[in-house]
């Protein structure tokens, strides 16, 4: 260990730093490219770069956000023109929300700086230690979400 970690207390909190210094240098790399897009908003992006028209609901399930701070950050996208959202058609009180045209160039962009970070978060493991870490912290996201729906019980 590094003199940077002798104060972590255990693998939750190296997890939880490692985290932190991943979004900040993310979020200076994209600054530098002109895209100032907070973790929270380019998480929002990569979520609908996969599945396109969530309603805010399940958005902010899958990005463990409650729902009012996420309104507020798609209020913020969707000033500068990087999402929409639109009635849902069964629905009209649900929101559905899309990516634009506007954001389509800046996904391949933000997934470049992700994987040349993760590239170089993993440097140094061989390709079996990193499927053995990605194994491990399936088992330990599984579990948080255990408990998850426990407290929502």
């Amino acid at each position: 260990m590094t003199d940077n970690t002798k104060f972590a207390v255990g693998p939750l909190s190296l997890m939880s730093d490692s985290h932190r210094m991943f979004a900040t240098a993310l979020y200076r790399r994209l600054k530098a490219q002109g895209i100032p897009l907070t973790r929270s908003q380019w998480r929002a992006l990569t979520h609908l770069k996969f599945q396109d028209g969530l309603s805010q609901s399940e958005l902010a399930e899958r990005l463990w956000m409650e729902k009012a701070p996420l309104g507020t950050l798609l209020d913020k996208l969707e000033a500068t023109g990087l999402i929409e959202r639109r009635a849902a058609p069964h629905d009209r009180r649900v929101r559905l929300v899309y990516v634009t045209a506007k954001a389509g160039p800046l996904l391949p962009l933000i997934e470049q700086q992700v994987n040349t970070l993760s590239a170089t978060a993993f440097e140094g493991l061989s390709v079996q230690e990193q499927a053995e870490l990605t194994r491990l912290m399936a088992k330990v996201h599984s579990n948080m979400l255990d408990i998850r729906q426990h407290d929502r019980d």
